[in-house]
C-alpha cells in the first residue's frame, strides 16, 4: 500500500472537493442544468462552470494521488506557500470584483451596472483580477519574476474571457453577473 504523504491527503482533499462540487453542489445550487434551451436557444446553464470546475478539481485530486512523491509532514514552509497562495487568490479576486466598478465611476462618473455588459468594462474586472491572479501565481511557484509571466497571463485570460463570452449571448463574465 502507498505511504499516506501530505501530496496524497492533499490530492484526496482536492478530490473530495471536486466530487462534492460536482455532484452535489453544482446541481443543488442551480435552478437550470448545464445548458438550457429556450425557444431553440442555447444558453449557459447555471450548473455549468461549477460543474466544470468541480471536474477540474475532481481529475487534479486524483492525479495528484497517483503521482504523490512528498514528504510525510507538513513544513513551516509549506504552509507559507499555501497563505501566500491563498493571499494572491484574495487580492486578484478582490480586483476581479471591484476594479470594474471603479474604473467606470473614475473613467465616466457612471454607474456600472448598465455598462457592465458593454466591452471594454465588462471585461475589465475580469481582465484586471485574472492577469494579477495568473501572474501572482507564476511568480509564487517560481520564485522570480519576468515581463514574459505577464504576457503569458494576458493571453490566458483573454482566451478564458474570449472562450466564456462569444458563444453565449446573455453571459456576463465573473463577476459581473452579481453586480
Amino acid at each position: 500500500m502507498p505511504k499516506l504523504t501530505q501530496d496524497r491527503v492533499l490530492g484526496l482533499v482536492v478530490f473530495a472537493i471536486g466530487l462534492f462540487i460536482t455532484f452535489y453542489w453544482a446541481s443543488a445550487d442551480s435552478e437550470t442544468g448545464l445548458v438550457e434551451r429556450v425557444r431553440g436557444r442555447s444558453s449557459i446553464g447555471d450548473a455549468l462552470a461549477p460543474t466544470v470546475a468541480g471536474t477540474i478539481l475532481t481529475l487534479s485530486g486524483f492525479w495528484l494521488c497517483l503521482s504523490a512523491k512528498g514528504e510525510r509532514m507538513l513544513s513551516f514552509a509549506n504552509l507559507i506557500f499555501l497563505v501566500s497562495l491563498i493571499c494572491a487568490l484574495g487580492v486578484a479576486l478582490g480586483l476581479m470584483r471591484w476594479a470594474g466598478p471603479a474604473l467606470v465611476a473614475y473613467a465616466t462618473g457612471a454607474d456600472y451596472r448598465p455598462l457592465r455588459d458593454t466591452p471594454p468594462w465588462k471585461y475589465a474586472g475580469f481582465m484586471l483580477g485574472g492577469v494579477s491572479m495568473i501572474t501572482a501565481l507564476i511568480y509564487i511557484v517560481e520564485r522570480r519574476w519576468h515581463w514574459s509571466r505577464i504576457v503569458i497571463a494576458v493571453v490566458v485570460t483573454l482566451t478564458l474571457a474570449l472562450f466564456y463570452d462569444l458563444p453565449f449571448e446573455d453571459l456576463l463574465l465573473p463577476p459581473n453577473g452579481d453586480v
